[in-house]
């Protein structure tokens, strides 16, 4: 961790200007900021998501993602909720909920296209600061977190054309807006504090990499 750390702290303090050019705000909800720090190839991006209001569950769906993830917990409080699609019907902790392929209009795709009413068994637990987790293709989640969370997402590349999602129909009016570049800024900083005290915090305990 210590070492990921580190090399995060570079990628912050002086980050590749194309990279900053990919970073949004206001992704899958209202008040998440997506800072880009490394890579220019979608799919294959280190982002670093900011929370700057409250994050409820669902307010983000179910959902897999087109690439496996890496996800490291850089500040906050954050659940990670999960969802597992089972066949059997007979248990009474299932959840019945509808499931679509989606594809983003912002990549060319023509967004929503329902599939099936399916099964689910769902769970969450708490990620702690300078916890990892990995997730596949085919892994459903989803994220709530308090004000002031910071989490990585590294993307380690494209294998498939679309995601899946659960629950209801949604829209992506008033999202995915470009940043100002004052915005962007705050952002880096921001970021790199909460960085810095978590490398700070290794270094007064003389420990290297973990």
């Amino acid at each position: 961790m210590y070492k990921f750390l580190k090399e995060l702290d570079q990628l912050v303090k002086q980050p590749n200007s194309e990279s900053l050019k990919l970073s949004m705000r206001n992704v899958h909800a209202e008040g998440i900021f997506s800072l880009v720090i490394k890579g220019t190839e979608f799919g294959k991006l280190t982002r670093v998501f900011i929370a700057d209001k409250k994050l409820n569950p669902f307010d983000v769906q179910y959902h897999t993602h087109r690439y496996p993830i890496t996800i490291t917990v850089l500040k906050g409080n954050i659940t990670h909720h999960t969802a597992e699609k089972v066949t059997s019907n007979n248990s009474h902790d299932l959840v019945a909920i509808s499931e679509y392929e989606y594809r983003s209009v912002l990549n060319g795709g023509n967004g929503l296209k329902y599939s099936a009413e399916v099964n689910i068994k769902t769970n969450e637990y708490k990620l702690p600061i300078g916890s990892r987790i990995h997730l596949g293709t085919e892994d459903f989640h989803t994220m709530s977190c308090a004000k002031g969370s910071i989490w990585v997402v590294e993307e380690k590349g494209f294998e498939k054309d679309f995601s899946k999602v659960l629950g209801v129909p949604f829209v992506t009016d008033n999202l995915y807006n470009l940043p100002a570049m004052f915005q962007t800024v705050d952002k880096c900083q921001v970021v790199s504090r909460a960085v810095k005290e978590l490398v700070l915090q290794y270094e007064l305990l003389g420990v290297g990499d973990l």
